[in-house]
């Protein structure tokens, strides 16, 4: 197992087309196959740890010339590999404990998935499992309602709903073994109370105080159903999100006292965590945590002091090589060094736009706004290169303005030197913050990331300009402006 990963933009997974394939004592899982018609696309895939889904990792397929591929991976339990051609489709999953697998992957056909060896029974069980995947994201998007609920403001007609699918569902897990039945009906549970908590947090803004309680009460009723606490919900790919939002339910929503000394943000969700789990519950949530801080880019520099807690807690956990390699990007982030061809101006005294762009008057400005939690934008910054070159050619400014509070200030230089952001940064300012909303926003509210052409007279000459990641789209627009 090739534990070195690279995250690639973000991706969001619907587990379609699963095959549960049959179990041997093998300690490990080799799947070999062949791929066809990916028309220039890219295989990544999800895999569990120790029987535990991991969300938050995403590895690339390697495929070789010929269209074949060899993947090996370690089995403790029951594992999961959900398989995703990168930005476009869900491929489908394999769920097995351990054998030699040949799957034949095909992009443009219905089902993507061969796989030779597969029990009908299990092949039927796991499409239940995936439609119910697919339809509580559909839920979360608006897309879909598979159980006409996101309409009904009635808790208790919600939760009955739900409860009443889960025994439906759980009906039709016949002929699995005892440990597999378990995880799936565990799965089963966690994407119905992942659906309930999605309700909740819509009632919550919408509801009177009493409509609000009643919401929290069958919110209880429903958790004690589900039991996140078990350890088969960490098989479930709702797992940590479940987990995740009942801290923040709790003490955000709910209001409850954050206890004396914990800290709000991964203070208060790593003592979440470690006082209302336990065991491999316990261990999953604590683990994604640290991963999520890489996935999101979000290098909180205490992160490490509690993963050194987590590593004491569970010294065997099989979750430790990515842990360890999240910290270690976790603390070379936080030891970045400000270079001197990133320039970080005074705009304290600045009243509007014009007067933070007065200095560059006479030039060409290509402004692109952007902000540290923003995923899209730090994707973005991976094509930064071949523009840093072309302005630096045309005398061109590359001013980077961040929409960040200014709690993030220090993260903020930390991430324009950890991304090599040549040229002049500005974080916005509350003096000119509504006209920036205003000018380059829509309804009051600004996407980011949001790129912008300023004419050497200082006026706007595109107002949405293409960015760095379509080159010679900019390079007309720019070479437009230089004119």
């Amino acid at each position: 197992m090739n534990w070195s990963r690279k995250m690639p933009k973000s991706v969001c997974v619907l587990l379609l087309g699963t095959a549960l394939l049959s179990c041997s004592d093998q300690k490990e899982i080799q799947i070999t196959g062949t791929v066809r018609n990916l028309n220039g696309g890219m295989i990544v895939y999800q895999q569990s740890i120790a029987g535990m889904m991991n969300t938050k990792t995403i590895d690339t397929l390697q495929i070789q010339s010929d269209s074949t591929f060899t993947l090996t991976l370690p089995v403790e339990d029951y594992e999961r590999v959900n398989f995703i051609l990168y930005g476009k489709a869900v491929l489908g999953s394999v769920i097995s404990k351990g054998g030699k697998i040949q799957l034949d992957v095909d992009a443009t056909a219905q089902k993507p998935l061969t796989i030779r060896g597969v029990d009908e029974k299990a092949v039927a069980v796991s499409r239940l499992l995936n439609r119910l995947n697919a339809a509580v994201w559909d839920l979360r998007a608006r897309r879909g309602d598979r159980w006409q609920i996101a309409k009904d403001t009635v808790a208790t007609s919600v939760a009955q709903k739900l409860k009443d699918d889960a025994v439906s569902l759980e009906s039709q897990l016949t002929g699995l073994d005892e440990d597999l039945q378990e995880k799936a009906r565990q799965d089963i549970r966690m994407q119905l109370l992942l659906a309930f908590q999605n309700q909740t947090m819509g009632a919550f803004y919408q509801a009177s105080e009493a409509t609000r309680q009643n919401w929290f009460v069958e919110l209880d009723q429903m958790t004690a159903f589900c039991i996140p606490d078990n350890p088969n919900s960490t098989f479930s790919p709702a797992f940590y999100d479940v987990v995740s939002n009942e801290i923040g339910i709790r003490y955000y929503m709910r209001q409850e006292s954050i206890p004396e000394g914990v800290e709000k943000g991964i203070g208060l969700m790593y003592y979440g965590f470690e006082h209302r789990l336990q065991g491999k519950a316990q261990e999953a949530a604590m683990a994604q945590l640290f991963l999520e801080d890489q996935e999101r880019q979000m290098n909180d520099p205490k992160m490490p002091v509690y993963a050194e807690r987590f590593l004491q807690l569970y010294p065997e956990t099989s979750w430790q090589p990515l842990v360890q390699e999240a910290m270690e990007k976790n603390r070379a982030f936080n030891h970045t060094r400000i270079p001197e061809d990133l320039h970080f101006p005074d705009v304290s005294q600045a009243k509007t736009f014009q007067d933070i762009i007065a200095p560059y008057k006479g030039k060409v400005i290509f402004m692109d706004i952007w902000a540290t939690w923003c995923g899209p934008c730090r994707d973005s910054f991976a094509f930064v290169k071949p523009l840093q070159e072309y302005a630096q050619e045309k005398d061109i400014v590359l001013l980077y303005l961040s929409i960040d509070n200014p709690e993030a200030e220090e993260k903020w230089k930390k991430m324009a030197a950890h991304y090599d952001l040549k040229g002049e940064h500005i974080r916005i300012q509350e003096a000119f913050k509504q006209e920036i909303y205003d000018t380059f926003g829509s309804n009051g509210a600004l996407y980011i990331p949001h790129c912008v052409i300023i004419g050497k007279d200082g006026k706007i000459r595109q107002k949405v300009a293409a960015s760095s990641e379509k080159m010679e789209e900019l390079k007309k627009q720019l070479e437009e402006a230089i004119k």
